[in-house]
């Protein structure tokens, strides 16, 4: 949609839910949906990205919860706006917390071609919620915990001040609708006339028209044209089917975790480098203990110098080539200070190379996911993937969510993929239950809950069901990890179901 479509589709908007309470907000990997307590039931659809962003209504709800929006859930509109004759527009949203406290929030859309973006601001105009990473405006600094700034306009004169009486330097206008502007121009019509007749367009009536080449304008067209209700474009959006949809998210996620195993493998071996550097720290140490033992020779020297190292074999001559500007004692406190800098570097370093392992394996297992998932669990990882850093909040997944299988005194749940393995680790799980996770290679995720002591018949029955969800499960035996989920990590800017862990036991069993 255009500007002037846009500011149409908030004119017919406003006339119709201003004041009404939202029912539910929901998001797709392309769009956000809000349903609207009215007696059409019906909902807003705002196609963000995935095609030419859009606003029409639709009579069904679409998408799935976002656990940051629904805060809005049961909220008032006290406002629809838009920035006129642009693609900006936005809906302030009221809402009476439980304790009493009354919380506005404003949910901005800025539908502007492949830049298109939604943002969520408090009532302090600080960004809380982004849609997607895109900006329209390269001058301005968005994203969470910025405060909003609308992006720059690229025209200055509208259909109520301007100078020009060309269409084409008008704000909101483009290549068609200036082409339909101008036809009435052709016939007699005046600037000002025609510009009069448009603004009356957008303001009145829900009418939209397609022209002879099926292109949406927002008043009639002065020849070869068909009317369209607002409430049928939703029906006439070009819209990629279901399959096709899915899997190109499909491609998508698998092109996402491909790149992120290859970071993890670079970062490896950038670290192992490191680490063999670090390992030379004797030798470091052993040539300053060299420098310092011949300090006579070498103060006031030039050239190559040789020098006596004494050993447990005894003396053994060096040669070693003084360089410019030499100062003895600082070159031994240098080198002093560099050997242990790297003897200290060592265990972190060992350290941080096996959680970039934990980090492989894990991008691994979200390949393997991606490529076997259904594709209503493609939709929700997808989504899954748009939102910040979740809230690991305890308990705030139910137990229905997740397979349950009762094992001696306790009982399993079983994660299936990406998501619902995030859920039940991060949302679910208490510190002290057990955690299940094929060694190196993907695999569903087990929390074992049991008051008491785990026993050894139930480690083996956990570790033969996550071998048998795993990518191994057509082997003889496979070797299963298995830890205190307070073990069980999940490092900053990564997607559902990535985790790492260090402290952990090993069991062998046949899947």
């Amino acid at each position: 949609m255009d500007g002037l479509s846009i500011t149409k589709a908030v004119n017919i908007i406003r006339d119709r839910y201003l004041h009404k309470k939202i029912t539910k907000v929901t998001v797709t990997e392309d769009s956000i949906c809000l349903g609207i307590y009215s007696k059409d039931r019906a909902s807003v659809y705002i196609r963000v990205t995935g095609g030419k962003p859009s606003v029409h209504t639709v009579f069904s709800q679409i998408g799935i919860d976002d656990k940051f929006l629904s805060r809005l859930n049961g909220g008032a509109i006290t406002d629809i706006g838009c920035r006129k004759y642009d693609r900006v527009l936005w809906f302030e949203i009221e809402k009476r917390r439980p304790s009493g406290k009354m919380e506005k929030h404003k949910l901005i859309f800025e539908l502007i071609g492949k830049m298109a973006n939604a943002m969520l601001l408090n009532e302090e105009g600080m960004i809380i919620w982004t849609f997607c990473k895109n900006n329209a405006d390269a001058d301005r600094q968005m994203g969470v915990g910025q405060t909003y700034q609308m992006p720059k306009t690229n025209k200055s004169q509208t259909l109520e001040r301007h100078e020009s009486n060309n269409f084409a330097e008008l704000l909101g206008f483009y290549p068609v609708t200036v082409k339909h502007a101008a036809k009435y121009m052709e016939n007699n019509y005046s600037f000002a006339e025609t510009a009069i007749y448009i603004k009356e367009s957008l303001e009145e009536g829900t009418d939209f028209y397609l022209d002879d080449s099926g292109r949406l304008i927002p008043f009639k067209p002065y020849d070869a044209f068909e009317k369209i209700d607002f409430d049928k474009i939703g029906e006439m959006t070009p819209q990629i089917s279901k399959a096709k949809k899915d899997e190109s998210i499909r491609r998508r996620l698998e092109r996402y975790f491909e790149k992120q195993g290859e970071k993890y493998l670079n970062l490896k071996d950038k670290l192992k480098l490191e680490l063999e550097n670090a390992e030379k720290h004797e030798d470091t140490a052993r040539l300053a203990e060299l420098l310092k033992s011949n300090m006579h020779k070498l103060k006031g020297a030039e050239g190559s110098v040789e020098l006596d190292e004494y050993t447990t074999e005894g003396v053994t001559k060096v040669n070693y080539t003084i360089p410019e500007g030499f100062d003895v004692n600082k070159e031994v406190s240098k080198l002093y200070k560099k050997a242990e800098k790297l003897r200290r570097s060592l265990p972190l370093l060992k350290t941080r190379i096996e959680e970039v392992d934990n980090n492989i394996d894990s991008a691994l297992e979200q390949l393997y996911f991606a490529g076997m998932s259904k594709d209503d669990e493609l939709r929700e990882l997808a989504a899954e993937m748009k939102k910040n850093e979740p809230k690991q909040q305890k308990k705030q997944t139910s137990q229905k969510a997740f397979e349950k299988i009762q094992i001696g005194d306790g009982t399993a749940y079983i994660g299936r993929n990406s998501v619902s393995n995030h859920r039940l680790v991060f949302q679910f799980a208490n510190p002290s239950d057990w955690w299940f996770h094929a060694q190196k290679i993907p695999s569903a995720h087990i929390i074992f809950r049991k008051d008491g002591q785990i026993t050894q018949e139930e480690i083996e029955r956990c570790a033969s069901i996550v071998a048998g969800y795993s990518k191994a499960k057509n082997d003889l035996k496979v070797t299963v990890d298995y830890t205190r989920k307070k073990h069980v990590k999940k490092p900053k800017n990564t997607p559902p179901g990535f985790v790492i862990y260090h402290r952990f036991f090993s069991v062998i069993v046949e899947p």
